[in-house]
């Protein structure tokens, strides 16, 4: 048992020494640093009141609730993390939000009290405006969209079906700071 903990010990300090002495290529240390994709969605961050429009049939008149978000990056600047909540629903949600630049994409996996599982998206930015977002399988689409300083708006896009129709649209308006307000 003490020689199977001491070759346990050896083999760990042997792994250790050996991962410190491999250097990552410059073009690759690069790619894992935050790059301007990370600054554009650093510009997102804040303390906002969410108004929701939500559809759940198409054709029908949307459901308006309100709530609020908090988006903050985290990681080093390497991920913007969004905390949504409506209580009139009983309804949070988080999502992780990054860009990876080896791919050139960005990638979103987001969760909610509403089930089990794990949402994963990924997409390109339209010019220099919004984020668009599709599931692997093609079936949703996320768009966010900065309208303008402390606003924007996400719409997510049920693409199966006859016809695409808008699951839900939110409108984003950061709250005043103390801050601000002097």
């Amino acid at each position: 048992m003490q020689k199977a903990i001491l070759y346990l010990g050896i083999g760990l300090m042997a792994g250790l020494l050996l991962s410190a002495s491999i250097t990552t290529p410059t073009h690759i240390q690069d790619n894992e640093r935050p790059g301007p994709e990370h600054k554009f969605l650093s510009d997102m961050v804040g303390e906002f009141e969410t108004h929701n429009s939500i559809w759940l049939t198409p054709g029908a008149k949307p459901l308006m609730i309100e709530g609020k978000a908090t988006l903050r990056m985290i990681m080093d600047g390497r991920f913007l993390l969004s905390h949504s909540q409506m209580p009139e629903l009983k309804q949070e949600s988080y999502a992780v939000i990054g860009y990876n630049r080896n791919r050139k994409v960005y990638t979103m996996f987001s969760i909610d009290n509403q089930g089990c599982e794990m949402d994963y998206f990924e997409g390109k930015r339209e010019g220099k405006g919004a984020i668009v977002l599709k599931d692997p399988l093609g079936f949703v689409q996320v768009t966010m969209k900065p309208t303008k300083k402390g606003k924007s708006n996400t719409e997510v896009v049920i693409l199966a079906g006859d016809e695409p129709y808008v699951l839900a649209s939110t409108d984003l308006v950061q709250m005043e700071t103390d801050d601000e307000k002097d």
